[in-house]
């Protein structure tokens, strides 16, 4: 995704020089995803702090081994 907001930032600057180009508000929403990105927001969680007991209402999600099946159209 951010090749993307890169290109329409790129995009912006040049449309900008000839009188058009993004919306104020959505060019300062781009810049700011680029310099915070959402993955780099929350700590990455450690196996011993989900290795514990759950409390009774949680079902531990586990993650499937064997491959998908396929539907044909």
């Amino acid at each position: 995704m951010s090749k993307t907001l890169t290109d329409l930032r790129g995009m912006d600057e040049l449309s900008s020089r000839y009188g058009c180009g993004l919306n104020p508000k959505l060019k300062a929403a781009i810049e700011a995803d680029l310099r915070f990105p959402a993955k780099a927001a929350a700590p990455l969680p450690r196996p011993d702090d989900t290795a514990g007991p759950l409390p009774e209402n949680v079902i531990r999600l586990v993650a499937s081994t064997y491959p998908p099946e396929r539907s044909h159209a």
